[in-house]
């Protein structure tokens, strides 16, 4: 073979070979262009994934951030890692702050580090859960594991519920039952024992005037006055246990308040206290007994004024409020009379007997005042509370409904 055969050969085999790597590269470009729309297909769903995931999350933190209840979450180590905006009400520290932080950052003394595993049950199963005090609110704790989807536990979520209102709401109702028993056996008690008071005034009565010795005379008048005092706690007494039904009608909360303040301004000034009045903008108006509701008032600014022998600082202010629920309807407005006073302020463990007949802080007192002043509003569909001052003191709340849901 000379060479110009074995040239025209070796051009035969390139050019072969440079076909057969035509047909490589262009089957190279068919699959490099397949594997280019599958990656576009897979990238746009893997953006419309994430979008979606995003979306959810967003969703989810909306709902976390919408609950009327607390959730705080954290890592086996008790730290949190989330909190959402109702928890960071209720502790008042902001969230920026506590995360990453031990969880009885939140709670301070409220909730030693002790206690911080507080239930170990399930929230749903509807057991009880470990209530603290905390900025004022009473909070029912719950705690519960947090697990991964292999069922491993990696962290705890707490719930906070605020049972400020159920927890008065059922003081309330405690408290009118106990009423109403002791005040069935008072008024037979009193009934009892006004018979044989009448005799001893009126043997008394008699014997004063048979005495001739100054002394004597002064004896049986020491015994004729107390008999007077004994029969007037026994009135007081009565009026607490009667069942009278109030005059219903459509009053003005604001009339009723600037005819006491007319009434009680003598009183301010010699008692040297600083007296201020603050009204809502919108007239409450209710369904009410304007005698009783007086006696209410004057009753809670009588005590306030009692709690300040050496003059201070008396502040009364309503306020409308809506959506308060009775068992009659699902909402219903409300106004809200605050007395607060700078006074030698009430025991803690006093607060819970305020209320109570016969019991009294105040030397001479019957410690029917404030019972007569709960019945009256309970008759009114109302409710009364009493609590300390947040710059001491003590602040009586009065809430009462408004007619027709007006403000």
């Amino acid at each position: 073979m000379n060479n110009f055969q074995f040239l025209k050969q070796s051009f035969d085999h390139f050019n072969q070979a440079t076909v057969s790597l035509e047909r490589a590269y262009a089957s190279l470009e068919e699959k490099f262009e397949s594997i280019n729309r599958e990656l576009e297909e897979k990238n746009t769903e893997l953006t419309k994934t994430i979008a979606e995931k995003e979306d959810m999350k967003n969703y989810l933190q909306n709902i976390l951030e919408s609950l009327t209840t607390g959730v705080v979450v954290t890592d086996l180590e008790e730290k949190i890692q989330t909190v959402n905006r109702c928890a960071e009400i209720f502790s008042g520290v902001p969230r920026s702050g506590v995360l990453g932080e031990n969880i009885v950052v939140l709670f301070g003394d409220a909730f030693p580090e002790k206690d911080k595993r507080v239930c170990f049950s399930e929230y749903f199963r509807g057991e009880a859960g470990r209530k603290i005090r905390l900025k004022g609110r009473t909070l029912e704790v719950f705690d519960a594991p947090v697990r991964d989807r292999n069922d491993d536990v990696i962290g705890t979520v707490f719930i906070l519920r605020d049972v400020t209102r159920i927890e008065k709401l059922e003081e309330m109702t405690k408290r009118t039952e106990k009423f109403a028993a002791m005040g069935e056996m008072a008024a037979n008690i009193a009934h009892e024992i006004r018979n044989p008071l009448g005799s001893i005034e009126l043997f008394a009565s008699l014997l004063i005037k048979d005495l001739t010795e100054k002394k004597d005379q002064d004896r049986i008048s020491q015994i004729i006055t107390s008999v007077k005092n004994m029969d007037n706690k026994i009135s007081n007494l009565l009026l607490f246990t009667r069942n009278t039904l109030p005059l219903m009608r459509t009053v003005n909360v604001h009339n009723i308040l600037k005819e006491i303040h007319v009434f009680s301004e003598q009183i301010f000034t010699q008692g040297n206290i600083v007296f201020t009045i603050r009204y809502a903008e919108a007239d409450p108006v209710i369904e009410g007994d304007t005698e009783m509701l007086k006696q209410v008032f004057f009753n809670l600014i009588l005590n306030a004024l009692q709690a300040m022998p050496d003059g201070g600082h008396l502040s009364i202010e309503t306020r409308c409020q809506q959506g308060h629920s009775n068992s009659k309807t699902n909402a219903v407005s409300s106004v809200e009379i605050r007395f607060s006073d700078s006074g030698v302020g009430i025991e803690e463990e006093n607060m819970n007997k305020i209320f109570d007949p016969f019991f009294s802080t105040r030397d001479g007192g019957s410690g029917l005042g404030l019972a007569i002043v709960h019945n009256i509003v309970d008759m009114h569909g109302g409710s009364i509370n009493v609590e300390k001052g947040e710059q001491g003191g003590t602040v009586f709340t009065v809430l009462l409904p408004l007619i027709n849901g007006e403000e």
